[in-house]
């Protein structure tokens, strides 16, 4: 059985696994899914252009991770329905992207 996760929140060893799958990329991203103000998936799309294929990736400093630790914590803990998207080109992070997905009900129709 596996436990609950805390609304707005993303458990300790799923933000570490993400951090370290991110120094591992060259151009690409992570997604974090939310439904109902929880953590439901974590998407990891990676490219590899050709005119970039010998170059390496490089480790971040404690610092550079702390940072980035603390803005995805604080851009999804406000996400009730939607994805945070964090984009990285060259190896460092680009931006960020949150999409908002919203749920209307009792109008013509159920749903969006």
């Amino acid at each position: 059985m596996t436990k609950k996760i805390k609304a707005g929140a993303i458990p300790d060893e799923v933000m570490k696994f993400a951090l370290d799958e991110m120094q591992k990329i060259l151009s690409g991203e992570i997604v974090f899914v939310a439904q109902d103000a929880r953590l439901m998936q974590v998407e990891i799309t990676q490219r590899r252009r050709l005119v970039d294929w010998s170059e390496k990736v490089s480790l971040w400093s404690d610092e550079t991770l702390l940072t980035l630790q603390t803005q995805i914590a604080r851009e999804f803990s406000t996400l009730s329905y939607g994805r945070l998207v964090i984009k990285i080109q060259k190896g460092r992070v680009s931006q960020m992207e949150r999409t908002i997905q919203s749920r209307f009900t009792g109008l013509d129709g159920e749903g969006i």
